[in-house]
């Protein structure tokens, strides 16, 4: 009944005569919706997504609902809670252990081939016990990659947060120095040798590491924790490796974090940053590659964008306008959790607002 109730709704705001007209997009949209997007966590309680597409569908003028709804048929990418799931789930696997395996062979030049003599040697198991991991956000999903580890992750090793007090970098380095000691290696002072940090997205790279012109500095979270690392003498300035592990990043933030990146460390004499991206997002994905020209008239008009979101934490992608996104990524992109404001201004506009999005999005930043 709640699926007929819903129908009917769709069909009335796309002026539809006839359920038969219907009957042509609804079963696509209920497979979608039942597979996906009914679980977008950011719904409301009691919401599902044909009757949120539905008022969602009624803000736009008539002429412009079925190129509304065209961008959600052809051009949505929804990652699912449970996709993000499997990604962090191979990721110990399939990444940060065959880069330590990578790091044995060269060191003690193992040929790559001999899988089991280099995950039988110490310097090995030295790696995994000096492996420190970071989340950079919330949505780093730490507690699952820790399980997903089966036991090879200590609660000790990893960390929700990358800004480390002294006393927890204290706590964690003599917790390392336990480990070592039990494990039978000698050491003079613990050191961790391999960071990982981790994240589930990046659309543009900016958060993560940019130069200020007027400050004539890097700012973002990486050149924090690089500083912090040797401030609080976790690393061996001489020997350590940073990783950044993005379970899934567009290609323009890849680029992005690798250039200023490498401006950051090798201006400051830091160790480069190795980037590992799980599920990479390709640049034809972005709306502003779509030769369509009813769709970019779409995007384009002001009456469907709010700009009362572009605070000063928007400003730092480089544009006032919020149609297209943080960055002018202008992406379509959905997270289950939350919808990147990468992503075009009609996908996450938040609920509050008129217009509002199809999957509303909470801003990490308030500003009141």
């Amino acid at each position: 009944m709640r699926d007929q109730n819903a129908a009917k709704l769709l069909a009335k705001v796309m002026g539809w005569e006839d359920l038969e007209q219907v009957s042509q997009v609804r079963p696509i949209l209920q497979l979608l919706a039942d597979f996906k997007y009914d679980h977008y966590q950011r719904f409301g309680p009691g919401r599902r997504f044909i009757e949120s597409l539905a008022l969602w569908l009624h803000q736009f003028e008539p002429q412009d609902r079925q190129t509304a709804l065209t961008l959600v048929l052809d051009h949505l990418v929804f990652i699912s809670d449970a996709e993000l799931s499997h990604l962090v789930h191979t990721a110990y696997r399939d990444c940060i252990v065959q880069e330590r395996m990578r790091l044995v062979s060269e060191e003690h030049e193992i040929p790559s081939f001999r899988v089991h003599e280099i995950a039988r040697h110490r310097r090995f198991e030295q790696l995994r016990l000096t492996s420190l991991y970071l989340g950079l956000s919330d949505g780093a999903r730490t507690n699952e990659l820790r399980r997903a580890s089966d036991g090879e992750i200590g609660n000790e090793q990893i960390w929700q947060a990358y800004e480390l007090g002294d006393e927890k970098a204290k706590d964690m380095l003599d917790d390392l120095g336990v480990s070592l000691k039990r494990a039978g290696f000698a050491y003079d002072a613990p050191h961790f040798n391999l960071i990982w940090l981790l994240d589930d997205f990046s659309g543009s790279g900016n958060t993560y590491i940019r130069y200020d012109g007027e400050a004539h500095r890097f700012k973002g979270k990486l050149p924090k924790i690089y500083q912090r690392l040797h401030q609080r003498g976790i690393v061996d300035p001489s020997h350590y490796e940073v990783f950044l592990m993005l379970y899934t990043a567009t290609r323009q933030a890849v680029d992005h974090i690798e250039y200023w990146s490498e401006r950051f460390t090798s201006d400051h004499g830091f160790k480069p940053l190795q980037l590992r991206v799980l599920c990479p997002i390709e640049p034809e994905i972005s709306l502003s590659r779509d030769a369509n020209l009813e769709l970019q008239a779409l995007l384009a008009n002001p009456t469907y964008c709010n700009d009362s979101v572009v605070d000063k934490h928007f400003r730092v992608g480089g544009t006032d306008n919020a149609s297209l996104g943080f960055a002018g990524c202008a992406l379509p992109v959905v997270l289950g959790h939350n919808t990147p404001n990468n992503s075009v201004f009609l996908l996450w506009g938040p609920e509050h607002l008129e217009p509002h999005g199809l999957f509303p999005r909470v801003s990490r930043h308030r500003e009141f």
